[in-house]
Parts: C-alpha cells; sequence; structure tokens
C-alpha cells in the first residue's frame, strides 16, 4: 500500500513550488483574518442537512452533507466504503436479533484492551492510535462497537470446554522460557544470516545486533521479550517449540516465520507457578479462554454474516485526473493563475 502521508507531502511541495505561496494549505483551510466562523444551525433543505452556506449573488448557497460526502469519497473515502459496508452487515445482523451496545460496554472494553498493552489513555489517544492512522471516534464507532456487536451476536455459539480451562492454566502458570528475540524482514535474509552468526560469538554481541534489529520495539528493550509459554495462542508454533527445546545459554537456528526471519537465545528456565491450583483459578481461567475463543470464532462469524447479506459495491471512482495526456503540461510546471491570485502572490 502506498504511503499516503508521503504522498500528501509530495503534492504539497508541488503546489508551493509550482505556485510560489507559503502556507497555501492553511489559508485555504481558515476562515478569513479577523471573522469567527459562523455557527451554523441545522438546516433541512430538499438537498439534505445543511453542513455549510457560502454567500452567492442570489441569495445564501447551503452546502449539503450528501454533496460533502460525495467530495471526501471521490478524494479517497471510497477505501473506506468497504468498511462501511461491513459495518452495516453487523449492525442490520444484531438489529434484527435485539442485539446493542451501551457507551458504558464500548469503554470497559476500550480500557481492557489498553490494560492488554499497559498503556495509559493519553499514551494511547495520541501515540498508539495515530501509528494506525486512527482517531478515538473511528477506533470507538469501527472497531469497539462492531466488535463488541459480534460477540453478542457469537455468545450462544462459543462453548468453553476443562481442556480449554487446563490449556489457559498451564500457559499462565506453567513452565515458561525467558528469551532474547532478534527479528528481521523476510526480504532482509541477507542480513539476518550474517548478524546471527555475529550473535552467536557472546553475550555482549547479541545484545549489540539486538539493539540495532529494525524492529524499534524489539530494539528498544535489546530482544527481551514477555516469557514465552507452551499453548501461546499463534497459528506459527515454530518459535514457542524452538525455545522449549533450547539450553540456557543456546542461540536457536534461524526460524522463517510470517513475520521474517526470527533467532532467539533462552536466558532462563523459568518454573511453574507454586501455591496456585486450578480449581482456585478456574473462575479467572474461563473468562481468559472465553476471550481467546471469542477472538477465534468472531471472524468466522462475520464471514457468515457477510455470505448472507450478498453485498454488491456499486461506486465506481471518477474517471477524471485517472492519468495525464502524454502532451499536456507537466504538472511540476504548469501554472495555476487562479490559486496564484487567491494567494496574493
Amino acid at each position: 500500500m502506498a504511503d499516503r502521508s508521503g504522498v500528501r507531502r509530495w503534492v504539497g511541495r508541488v503546489v508551493a513550488g509550482a505556485v510560489g505561496v507559503a502556507g497555501l494549505g492553511a489559508v485555504l483551510a481558515q476562515p478569513p483574518a479577523g471573522k469567527a466562523p459562523a455557527v451554523l444551525p441545522p438546516v433541512t433543505t430538499d438537498g439534505g442537512r445543511t453542513v455549510a452556506t457560502i454567500a452567492g449573488p442570489r441569495g445564501t448557497i447551503a452546502i449539503t452533507q450528501e454533496e460533502f460526502g460525495k467530495f471526501l469519497t471521490d478524494r479517497g473515502g471510497a477505501e473506506k466504503l468497504e468498511l462501511y459496508v461491513n459495518k452495516r452487515i453487523i449492525e442490520t445482523a444484531a438489529a434484527e436479533k435485539g442485539v446493542s451496545v451501551t457507551r458504558q460496554e464500548m469503554e470497559a472494553a476500550l480500557k481492557k484492551d489498553m490494560d492488554g498493552i499497559t498503556v495509559n489513555y493519553n499514551d494511547f489517544v495520541k501515540i498508539v492510535l495515530p501509528k494506525y492512522g486512527k482517531t478515538l471516534y473511528e477506533f470507538m464507532e469501527d472497531i469497539i462497537r462492531p466488535r463488541l456487536l459480534l460477540e453478542k451476536l457469537s455468545a450462544g455459539e462459543v462453548v468453553v470446554t476443562d481442556d480449554d480451562l487446563k490449556i489457559q492454566f498451564e500457559r499462565v502458570y506453567g513452565e515458561k522460557r525467558q528469551v532474547q528475540m532478534v527479528l528481521y524482514p523476510l526480504a532482509d535474509e541477507k542480513n539476518a544470516m550474517k548478524l546471527y552468526a555475529e550473535a552467536r560469538k557472546s553475550q555482549d554481541d547479541f545484545d549489540s545486533v539486538a539493539r540495532s534489529q529494525p524492529n524499534p520495539s524489539l530494539a528498544a528493550t535489546k530482544g527481551h521479550v514477555q516469557p514465552i509459554s507452551r499453548h501461546l495462542p499463534a497459528e506459527d508454533k515454530s518459535v514457542e517449540e524452538v525455545a522449549f527445546k533450547l539450553k540456557e545459554g543456546e542461540v536457536s537456528e534461524v526460524i522463517k516465520t510470517a513475520q521474517g526471519f526470527v533467532f532467539i537465545k533462552l536466558i532462563k528456565i523459568l518454573p511453574p507457578s507454586k501455591d496456585v491450583t486450578f480449581e482456585g483459578e478456574k473462575n479467572r481461567l474461563m473468562e481468559a479462554a472465553r476471550d481467546e475463543k471469542m477472538r477465534q470464532y468472531v471472524p468466522k462469524k462475520f464471514a457468515q454474516l457477510r455470505e448472507k447479506a450478498m453485498p454488491n459495491v456499486v461506486y465506481t471512482a471518477p474517471k477524471e485526473w485517472q492519468t495525464i495526456s502524454p502532451g499536456a503540461p507537466s504538472p511540476l510546471t504548469a501554472p495555476i493563475p487562479a490559486v496564484q491570485q487567491a494567494g496574493g502572490k
């Protein structure tokens, strides 16, 4: 997928160079100097709800939500159409079953998500969400709400067995492996193999390689991760299997995974927790097992709903400006008189 932020920066430089107007975006995005933006009442017209107005030669012109929506859709919003269709599929199925979620349930789910990655609210909103290009509104309405609806729709179809509880017990309280990990992208096999040989020489060398690896989260901890337990909830069990075969101080072979090339060093074998009984932890284990099985089942439930809904996306993007004719002026040099005049330079 293209880096859209990079494209936006490139477009900004092109416009600034061709037009010679500094801060053009700010000029177009702000109300006139010295004038506060008007507070518009919600107006309903034949064209839909009014979101803005401008003065025209024959009176006030209403800018409707419908035309604004088309403006956004034609400029990249179409890529979110699939998301919206999926959201409507879930909401329609939920309404049919009389299922809904409350604000309190959504806030509780948000807190649980934040606790799961040990981050507070401010850091989640200011650091985590921007990394994924999401606002808090988008996260709550496009991720949390549909997920909770799907979980409620799936509730009667997810069953936790005693075997599930035993797996949870061993995962949480059983023997673990404390390791250091180095991860290189699949496209960088040559570097992975070169640094693997370097890392095997000594603990200092492993630390140095772990500190300089491309994954920033792993590099920040010199490759130290949460202890590896048995029965990790992952499709690829290769790292878990290798970790439990190593002796303390040993470095694994290079392991090819879906995430990249991995090698680990076993630092310490951690014994099972003492003074903990299966019966004493059963309620907590039940909640953890249910959450895990729900995460696995929800995508299957959505696939069923989508198949039943038979979505048909008919929107097509505008044909204008998809390409530029060979004889057309270069967009890097073509003047834009109207914009130059609006900028005042």
